[in-house]
């Protein structure tokens, strides 16, 4: 199917692809929410096939609440027991780590329980009840981190059972690194990939660059646009798509590990960065870091290109990000 100029390529999360040149452009289902992947006309099937499979394999391996290696690790940990893993997890569990650190804890992939306890672990998200208290104090008495993770080898156990993994805001990221690594070594210089509204781009759309619109998380709108400059991955951590009504009060799925519940000021985080993979955990990181922390975890983490903004609306734009922001089209 080709992509017109003048259509608009709508994406699930904070940004969307504005109208650019002709592409070849193809859409499925992955990660739970619309993918798409845009390559010049004329690219080999074959190619974008091998892209496809390889994005539909992570999305069943990676997924901690499907039936696969990280579910049978979880499983593994909450019983106390050692579990082998193959290279592929050891080396996202090994690279989440690293995100944690880095973000001070912001970003920590080993909240699944909590998420489970808020309800966020289910495809559909239906009205509840808050957790209770209790639980979650238990659940913060020893809470989890990758660093309690013990490794021989490719043997892997923990001695806390409350670790459990959960590899959103991070896995789409290590996907979309590994489509355009593909699809580079395949000889394609110019793409852009799309899960579920995070982006990784490289090359040019024709003979202008990628141009991606930022979505307004409190309007139907654009809050500003971008060009991407070479590789570049755009991402958003939106605390307005993804939510459950619990007890009446309406809470975002984007969980602070510090305080066992919902992160409560920030609405949206937008990171541009070469690597998808940490752009992915750095959106994730600033949104709970909140608005007096996320500078401090963005010099750490190493993004300089970063926008926020708060419940009320209001915006922050790291200098760099000022740069290369342009006022929505009317």
């Amino acid at each position: 199917m080709l992509l017109q100029r003048r259509q608009w390529l709508a994406m699930a999360a904070g940004v969307w692809l504005l109208p650019q040149a002709l592409a070849w452009h193809e859409q499925r289902v992955l990660f739970g929410s619309p993918a798409d992947l845009l390559v010049p006309e004329g690219t080999p099937a074959s190619v974008t096939a091998a892209v496809w499979r390889g994005l539909q394999r992570m999305n069943q391996t990676l997924n901690a609440w499907k039936p696969g290696e990280v579910t049978a690790l979880n499983q593994a940990i909450a019983a106390g027991r050692s579990a082998t893993v193959s290279p592929q997890l050891a080396g996202l569990l090994r690279g989440a780590a690293a995100m944690e650190a880095l973000s001070m804890g912001c970003f920590n992939a080993g909240i699944g329980g909590l998420v489970r306890q808020w309800g966020f672990h289910d495809d559909v998200m239906r009205p509840g009840s808050r957790p209770r208290s209790a639980e979650l104090a238990h659940w913060l008495e020893v809470p989890p981190s990758l660093a309690q993770l013990e490794w021989r080898g490719r043997q892997l156990r923990s001695r806390n059972p409350h670790l459990q993994l959960d590899f959103g805001g991070y896995a789409k990221g290590v996907a979309l690194d590994w489509a355009l690594d593909r699809l580079r070594l395949a000889g394609i210089e110019d793409a852009l990939v799309n899960l579920g509204g995070n982006l990784a781009a490289m090359g040019r759309a024709g003979e202008r660059p990628w141009r991606v619109g930022i979505r307004d998380p409190q309007g139907p709108g654009l809050v500003a646009q971008l060009r991407t400059h070479g590789r570049e991955a755009v991402v958003t951590s939106g605390s307005y798509e993804r939510f459950r009504v619990l007890d009446g009060e309406r809470f975002t799925h984007i969980l602070d590990p510090r305080l066992g519940a919902p992160a409560p000021e920030l609405v949206s985080v937008t990171v541009v960065h070469r690597c998808a993979a940490l752009a992915d955990a750095a959106a994730t990181a600033l949104l709970v870091a909140g608005a007096a922390r996320w500078p401090q975890v963005a010099e750490r983490m190493g993004v300089d290109d970063v926008l926020v903004i708060d419940r009320h609306g209001r915006q922050a734009r790291t200098h760099s990000m000022a740069a290369r922001l342009d006022a929505p089209a009317a």
